[in-house]
Order: structure tokens, then sequence, then C-alpha cells
């Protein structure tokens, strides 16, 4: 509990981290979803992340293995007291002479390549064990504990119900990773550029031709990976989502070759869009475009009153054209809408051309209660509460600070058409 409450506090004192993200403590618009998005705009920046993500799944999938692997051996003598007397000497066996040691399981998962010593006993109830189990004699010592754990864990799925997990599944879930990351760009379009030749050749050899499959293998580009998304990557994605609170549609047509991108065309005309206004599309050219529009409109009745010799006091009434023009320049300049800083709302990033399924899960899974008159300048369904309170900080900081501004230039343009003397023409 204290660990959770320091957690928060730490979390309203400054903006989080990458590993936070990647392990999915923070919330929007700081999270890894988010984050993922964000990358989806530059092709071989998301293939790291596709990469990381990808990784961590297959460690998990690994220390599941591991503590399927503790739980079964240390239970197997007593949970199979009517099993094959070859299997239990066999694990005793392995036990005794150090091969398999219940203390640190995780070993299984790592090998040199080269075979282990076994003693004249152990080749003895090895070979009896194959028979029993209808092998093949020649094979490789280095599988053959792999294989016997197996079929411990099999009977103890068949048992428990619990899902089996192999080392077959572990390497070919290595070997995935190695073919779609490592291999060739012609075999994949996720593959990572930029890693180091040496480093490329000797994963690909140790999962190919040595066959491993430990979390340890991935260790230098896991590294490599990391480094890239904190230094390069994630800078760029807090500047852009913990700073700004209206974002420009983000555009994946790098992802695409010119004929899909047109049979994506051709798939997604007619169907509607989340907002079809312009604010929701092109956020800060739109403010800017609106916001020059509102003072071309101030500057026409600020001089129509000046020369037709109008009072000071009616002439203040182009405060309102200059207040709104002021305010959507400085926020499409900003790219901070100091109404949405208030309430503690931001637009949600989205693809240019977005599946509507994908779309309406993601806006499904984002939605708060956000009042609908700040859909106006957002977009419809578009909105999402900031829920990090670092983040919800900054962009009210940011908001006031462009409030000044619009105040500011507003109060300067209605002052110098006000005051200058009037002149019928």
């Amino acid at each position: 509990m204290n660990r959770v409450q320091d957690f928060e506090k730490i979390q309203r004192e400054r903006l989080p981290t990458l590993y936070e993200v990647l392990i999915q403590r923070t919330s929007q618009p700081v999270d890894l979803w988010t984050f993922y998005t964000f990358l989806s705009q530059f092709p071989y920046a998301i293939n790291y992340l596709d990469f990381w993500v990808d990784l961590m799944a297959h460690t998990r999938l690994c220390k599941s293995y591991v503590e399927l692997v503790t739980k079964s051996l240390i239970n197997f003598p007593k949970e199979n007291g009517g099993a094959s007397t070859t299997t239990l000497d066999l694990l005793n066996a392995l036990i005794e002479e150090g091969h398999l040691d219940l203390e640190a399981p995780g070993r299984l998962l790592k090998s040199d390549g080269q075979d282990m010593p076994f003693s004249p006993k152990l080749n003895q109830l090895l070979g009896d064990w194959k028979r029993q189990s209808g092998m093949s004699q020649d094979s490789l010592r280095r599988d053959d504990i792999a294989l016997i754990v197996d079929e411990i864990l099999k009977r103890r799925s068949q048992q428990d119900g619990i899902p089996q997990i192999t080392t077959k599944q572990l390497f070919h879930s290595a070997v995935g990773l190695c073919n779609t990351y490592l291999v060739s760009p012609e075999q994949s379009e996720r593959y990572l550029s930029n890693i180091p030749t040496e480093t490329r050749n000797r994963i690909i050899e140790d999962i190919q031709v040595q066959q491993k499959y430990d979390i340890e293998v991935f260790d230098d580009i896991k590294n490599l990976t990391y480094q890239f998304l904190e230094m390069d990557c994630f800078p760029k994605f807090l500047s852009r989502v913990a700073l700004h609170n209206i974002h420009d549609e983000i555009s994946d047509w790098r992802f695409h070759s010119v004929n899909a991108t047109n049979e994506k065309g051709k798939r997604f005309r007619g169907q509607a869009h989340i907002s079809r206004s312009p604010f929701s599309n092109h956020t800060s050219i739109s403010r800017i475009g609106f916001g020059l529009l509102w003072l071309g409109i101030g500057f026409w009745i600020g001089y129509v009153l000046i020369f037709l010799a109008y009072g000071r006091a009616i002439r203040v009434v182009t405060v309102v054209p200059f207040a709104l023009g002021c305010y959507c320049i400085v926020c499409g300049m900003y790219q901070v809408d100091i109404v949405y800083s208030w309430f503690g709302v931001t637009q949600r990033l989205l693809h240019r051309h977005k599946n509507s399924s994908s779309d309406q899960d993601g806006v499904s899974a984002g939605s708060d209660h956000v009042p609908v008159l700040l859909a106006v300048f957002g977009g419809k369904r578009r909105l999402t509460r900031v829920k990090h309170p670092f983040t919800r900080q900054l962009l009210r900081k940011r908001g006031l600070w462009c409030l000044l501004l619009v105040v500011g230039a507003t109060a300067a343009f209605t002052v110098i058409f006000s005051c200058v003397p009037g002149r019928r023409v």
C-alpha cells in the first residue's frame, strides 16, 4: 500500500520515465498505447517498440516455464506415487548429480552448446527412459533434460488443467523474434535497422545454429532498444503529449505501398471519420486560419468605425473579434487550448486512416465524461481526460501563459483602435 502511495506521490511531482510507461504504470496521455500511437508515424522507431513488446512476451513465457518447472519438480514425487519408476529414478539422479537444480530451474533455459558429462548410471537411466518413452537413442544430450521436464509438465497439465509450456514453444518464440526482427528486411517489414552486424550475427547463430532460447541471448539488443527508445523517442513523445493538448492527425503513409494505400482509401471512402471538422483533423492550422479571419474582421470593424468618426466608447466593440482571433492564433501556435487546460482534457493521437472498429475500441477504452461543449473545437469523441497529475498541472500552467498572451495582445489591439483619433472620410 505504501508503494502505491509513494508512486502516486512521485507522479504528482514529475513526468513518467520510459520504464514506467513500458510496464504500464502510467495513465493518459502518457500511457503505453499513446506512446505506441505516437511512434507509429516513424516506421523504424515503431519496429523497436514492437520488438520490445514481443521480447517482453517471450520473457514472460520463459518465466512462466521456470515457475511451472519449479512447482512440478518439487511436487512430482508426491503427486505421482504411481508414476513410472524409471522417470522417478532418472529425476532423482539428475538432481543428485547437479544436472537439475531445484533452486535454479532457469538453468534449463541456458546452454553453451556442449554436452554435459553424464555418469554411467545416469546414461543407463537415460537410455531406459528413452526406450520406455519410444524416443530415439541418438538424441542430443543437451535436449534430454528438457524432454524429461516437458513430460513432467505434460502430466501436471493433464492433472491440473494448467496450460502446458514446453521448451519447443520457447524455441519457436525465440526463432520468431529472430526471423521477424533480425534476419532480413525482405523477409519482414519489422526488420530492425542500425543494429551492429556483429551483435546481429551472434544472436542469429545462437538461435538458429546452437538452438538457444533463453532470455540472455537478447540482452545486447534489448539494451540497444531501450537506449534508443529512451534517448531518441521518449523525449519527443513527452514534448508532444505532455506540453500540448491539441494534436494534428498522425500520418501512417510510410507503412504502406502505393497500391495498399489506394486500396485502403477505397475501403474507407464513404465511412464516417470521427469528425469532419477541420478543428479535429488539422487543429493547429485550422485555429490559426480561424484566428486570422477574426483578426481581419476586427481590423475591418476598427477601420470602419475610425473613418466614420465613431466615438471611442463604440470602437471598444473590436475587443470581441480581437479576443477571438488572438485566442485561436495563440492556441494554434502553442498547440495548447486554454479551455481544455482548465477542464483537464486533451485530444487523443489519431491516425489519418484508421479502421473504424479499432478506432471504436480506442474510443471506448479511453472514453471519459467530457463536456459536450468542448467537442466543438476538439472533434466528436476525440477528447479524453488528462489523468496523469503532473501532466495536468503542466498543461494548466501553459494554458495560463497562453491566456496572458491572449489578454495582452487583445488589450493592445483594442487600445490602439479605440484611442486613435477618428476622422470621417
